[in-house]
């Protein structure tokens, strides 16, 4: 299938920038369980934490934003329907949920 690795562990964050959707929001590493670069402050420095796409299209229009880029998307969460995105929404709440539970008993260990 041509796959040369696994994107978390093969790329060097240090070479790459790194834009996820993670909690609906472009700066959810605040609010994220999992979606952390120990990058993420210098990037907080540099100005390149967003809220929202209108805010990543305003940078790259001033060509601030580095040359490399790994861009972690959930489409499954960008919906014009009120039924699927409220969904979603739950869904993700709940599990949300379960992985914090899930992250507090491994550290107990």
């Amino acid at each position: 299938m041509g796959i040369i690795g696994e994107p978390y562990f093969d790329i060097n964050f240090d070479d790459f920038f790194y834009l996820t959707d993670t909690g609906r929001r472009w700066d959810g590493h605040r609010v994220s369980i999992r979606d952390k670069m120990p990058q993420q402050g210098q990037w907080d420095r540099e100005g390149l934490t967003f809220r929202s796409t209108k805010d990543i299209i305003k940078v790259a229009n001033q060509e601030r934003l580095p040359g490399r880029i790994m861009i972690t998307v959930h489409p499954q969460r960008w919906s014009n329907s009120l039924f699927s995105w409220t969904a979603e929404l739950i869904l993700q709440n709940v599990k949300n949920i379960v992985k914090r539970i899930i992250v507090r008993k491994t550290k107990n260990y």
